[in-house]
């Protein structure tokens, strides 16, 4: 709401293009904290499924919530480079369509390594 206001207030559009920038960050800050105070984030969303994960599966979980939190930075600092310097077109691609693509992309990487790691492990 706050980015909404400096918008209008201003009559530009910068404060609602950092809006995915401040989700990024924020994602950020969820996933790094439960790295700090475990469990992390994507443990504990696989507990949702097995509430009984073996060690193993714990430091995989850990990992791909390192590996997200890569994304946040890489993804958040693109969406603030082209709400910066970018012509409005470029920023509502990368933001609109091509972010969530490689969200997707990243998704479906970790669940076909999920697969993997399951089978060898016996998880």
């Amino acid at each position: 709401m706050l980015l909404v206001v400096a918008a209008v207030w201003g009559n530009v559009l910068l404060p609602l293009k950092m809006y995915p920038v401040l989700v990024n960050v924020a994602m950020l800050a969820v996933f790094s904290y439960s790295l700090a105070a475990p469990p992390s984030m994507v443990e504990r969303f696989a507990r949702m499924r097995e509430p009984n994960l073996p060690d193993v599966a714990i430091a995989y979980t850990r990992r791909v919530t390192q590996i997200w939190c890569a994304f946040f930075v890489v993804n958040g600092a693109i969406a603030f480079v082209t709400a910066m310097w970018a012509s409005d077109a470029i920023w509502s691609i990368y933001t609109g369509v091509v972010s969530y693509l490689l969200m997707g992309l990243l998704f479906g990487i970790e669940f076909l390594f999920r697969l993997r790691f399951k089978r060898r492990h016996h998880v």
